[in-house]
């Protein structure tokens, strides 16, 4: 037999292999992702309809034509709504003024944080679709190939037990049929997928309570639907409250920004650069084109308000900024359902900007996991440069559970990190700390090995200010979290969002820019505030400010 026939043969294998094995792992895969505040297991289906099924209670049919191609649908199995922490933790820290001032702390309506969660579905859906796409077509191809290679193994395997002479004799029996076994394939397919499709549902009945939203032409089925009405309603009027709220903040920024104060140090040695080095392009941007300069915007406790990411990736583009910092509490306890609130600021951010991201205490692990796959820059007692400044930082030790208080994710309480964290940087090269919780970066600023230190946690913002031998700069809540309120949806309080730009030459943190939006809906944008250069040890008063004060 000749080698051209024996790739052919391969060839025609390989292709029949991977053509009846796609359907099987279509239709057989499953992704374990979330579907609001819960848990949910995904599937593929052929019935051109999204069904998202509630167990007991019913289900929820979309038709999904327009949507989908193919044919193709999508199951969607509701499970809990994940809780973390243990309300026995002994080792848990005793409250502290701080904690009081932080939503996680506090009694929270549960209900209307579901509430929120399910609003934002409707707010900012791209999310929660890019998450099932990654996710099912991660699961997909994965069995699609495993099932390939087995097969394919499995008759490599086969030919070599028989021996090249009864291979050949196998091959020489279906030569020139080639176009016979490839039809004999595709009937195998089509069969499969007709079997498929002839099994579809019934068309679906369109629920009049949906004219008119997001969900028009859907059906409820079971006793769902006795409930629904009154559920979608609470769930619609929030994410239409929601989305005017802040389409007119964001109105209000775009109004000023051109008006904003563009006066400042541009170098940390007080000069303005000459136009095309480093000075403020025409439209009044910072960023881009300053080579002296790199802008840096800066947010911390968001806690999963997406509202505010619109603000956020609304400021990162018109600032033409190099990067954006998160100094954590980026969600509300951490549970995998929340994965969505980083989600949902990376969808915002410009598309290619770099992104940073410290774990605060109402994260978790699962966080920076997550943030990590997504691309980011997670400080874990780790380095890492942007924008060609060196960024120093460590996860929060803590985690901030609704109802239980805060709990211990390491082995170290949060002053003996605090003292850890300054022994690390005593050894790091680096030009700015970021740490969540100001009080752990402490030590370090107090030692002298930490020069600037940009912090969150405190939900009110301080300096930038001289502290020991270093510098530090505390951001307030850029989600607005008021204590015990529930943080997502229309402000409760002030939010503030950070621009902060550094001395391309120094690496040094030159002045801070202020945006600030009200619950009233109204935006300031504040002068540029100077960073005032660290001092040294000698003659510095001692400072006591225990974690988490």
């Amino acid at each position: 037999m000749s080698s051209r026939r024996r790739i052919t043969a391969l060839v025609i294998t390989l292709t029949a292999v991977a053509l009846v094995t796609l359907p099987w792992a279509l239709f057989t895969s499953r992704a374990d992702l979330t579907f609001g505040p819960h848990e949910a297991q995904y599937r593929i289906t052929a019935d051109s309809r999204l069904t998202v099924d509630f167990g007991p209670l019913g289900r929820l049919l979309v038709p999904t034509e327009d949507v989908i191609p193919l044919g193709l649908g999508l199951h969607v199995d509701i499970g809990e709504i994940p809780v973390s922490g243990d309300s026995g933790d002994d080792e848990r820290p005793a409250a502290d003024p701080a904690e009081v001032a932080d939503p996680g702390g506090g009694s929270v309506d549960a209900l209307g944080g579901d509430i929120a969660s399910y609003a934002s579905l409707f707010s900012a859906p791209q999310a929660q679709i890019d998450q099932v796409i990654d996710g099912l077509s991660q699961e997909i191809l994965t069995r699609w190939a495993l099932a390939v290679c087995i097969i394919t193994g499995g008759l490599v395997g086969l030919a070599l037990f028989l021996g090249p002479a009864r291979v050949d004799t196998i091959i020489r029996a279906f030569v020139g049929k080639e176009l016979l076994g490839i039809g004999l394939v595709l009937v195998l397919v089509l069969t499969g997928l007709g079997t498929v499709v002839l099994n579809r549902p019934k068309p679906i009945a369109a629920d009049p309570a949906f004219e008119g939203t997001p969900l028009a032409g859907s059906q409820v089925t079971g006793r769902l639907g006795g409930i629904i009405d009154t559920a979608f309603g609470a769930v619609q009027d929030f994410a239409d409250d929601n989305d005017a709220f802040y389409d007119e903040v964001l109105a209000a920024l775009r109004a000023q920004w051109n008006d904003r104060p563009i006066t400042g140090n541009w170098t940390d040695r007080g000069l303005v650069p000459t136009a095309g080095v480093g000075a403020p392009a025409a439209d009044g941007g910072e960023g881009e084109g300053q080579k002296g300069v790199s802008t840096f915007v800066y947010g911390s406790d968001i806690h999963c308000n997406i509202g505010m990411a619109r603000v956020v990736g609304a400021v990162a583009e018109m600032s033409r900024a190099d990067a954006y910092i998160d100094g954590g509490d980026i969600s509300m306890t951490g549970t995998s359902a929340e994965n969505y609130c980083l989600d949902v600021v990376d969808d915002e951010l410009p598309e290619k900007l770099p992104r940073m991201f410290v774990k605060g205490n109402h994260d978790s692990m699962e966080t920076t996991r997550h943030a990590r796959a997504r691309g980011w820059n997670v400080l874990e007692d780790s380095s890492a440069e942007m924008a060609g400044v060196t960024f120093f930082g460590a996860a929060d030790p803590r985690r901030t559970v609704f109802g239980s208080g805060p709990q211990l994710e390491t082995d170290l309480t949060a002053d003996q990190y605090a003292q850890r964290l300054r022994d690390e940087a005593c050894r790091a090269d680096f030009d700015i700390m970021l740490i969540h919780d100001p009080a752990v970066g402490g030590p370090s600023l107090r030692s002298g090995c930490a020069d600037y230190a940009l912090s969150g946690h405190w939900h009110r913002r301080v300096g930038p200010e001289n502290f020991g031998s270093g510098t530090r700069y505390v951001s307030s809540t850029t989600g607005g979290a008021l204590a015990n309120a529930l943080t997502p949806g229309p402000l409760k309080m002030n939010a503030e969002l950070s621009i902060i730009r550094v001395d391309n030459e120094t690496k040094r943190p030159i002045d801070v820019q202020i945006i600030t939006v009200t619950p009233d809906r109204q935006v300031q944008i504040d002068p540029w505030v100077r960073f005032p250069e660290p001092r040294p040890l000698v003659g510095q008063p001692p400072v006591d400010e225990p974690v988490g004060e």
